[in-house]
């Protein structure tokens, strides 16, 4: 009896670690990410403000910051416009993914003349930039 206890203590525990090492922290970041965890400026990256997550999850910001969102640096940002310029016609100012432990949070900022996304959430955090005002808007899917 004393092994099958000592056995599913060993067990519980090797699944604790497994479920706790697969969990992101500001320390365990892969290369090229960074985490929304900073509740007060000024913000280092790679801790980035909070910002609108806990709205668009639902959730309270006690509850948000045991499972922050964390999003890759985006190599295809190369592809958006740059700050200092006036983005062509219909294309977007943010684009991209960020991820929590059980959600995929897709991202958009899109001119405010243009249609939301068929199917996304929004709007959310306008934003003028060089006279186009852009308003965000998301798609939360199971990860």
């Amino acid at each position: 009896m004393k092994t099958l206890l000592a056995s599913t203590v060993v067990a519980t525990l090797l699944v604790v670690a497994a479920v706790a090492s697969a969990q992101f922290t500001s320390d365990t970041l892969p290369a090229n990410h960074h985490i929304h965890d900073c509740r007060a400026a000024p913000c280092v990256y790679p801790h980035l403000a909070v910002g609108f997550f806990p709205q668009i999850l639902g959730k309270s910001l006690a509850t948000y910051l045991q499972d922050p969102a964390v999003c890759n640096d985006a190599t295809d940002k190369a592809l958006l416009p740059p700050l200092d310029e006036k983005p062509e016609p219909n294309q977007p100012l943010r684009a991209g993914v960020c991820f929590t432990s059980t959600t995929v949070i897709h991202l958009r900022s899109i001119n405010a003349n243009n249609s939301a996304p068929a199917g996304w959430s929004g709007p959310i955090a306008p934003t003028v930039l060089n006279g186009v005002n852009y308003i965000t808007y998301w798609l939360v899917t199971p990860r």
